[in-house]
């Protein structure tokens, strides 16, 4: 993981286009080119938080501890039972 932005092929993994952030727009353009071909394309590139703490100095095992942390939140957020200010509460099981 880097403050690179990469064009990947969905269906098998493989990186088509790596650019650096501040040029992200050209990620997105060859992602356009590439799904007019009739590619299942993705566009890969660091967040804001991500970018911060990396530049702070976290290594890539922080990062991917910071992201699944992030999941877990999401995850924890969609099964709630009580919802929050925006969200109504989840179903109950």
């Amino acid at each position: 993981m880097s403050n690179q932005v990469r064009v990947i092929d969905s269906l098998s993994g493989t990186c088509l286009f790596e650019t650096t952030i501040d040029k992200i727009n050209d990620a997105y353009a060859f992602a356009t080119q590439m799904e007019e071909a009739g590619l299942d394309i993705e566009v890969v590139a660091p967040g804001l938080a991500e970018t911060l703490i990396r530049s702070l100095g976290a290594d890539d095992t922080e990062i991917k501890a910071y992201q699944q942390s992030l999941q877990d939140e999401i995850d924890e957020h969609e099964d709630s039972d009580y919802g929050c200010a925006i969200c109504p509460p989840g179903p109950h099981k």
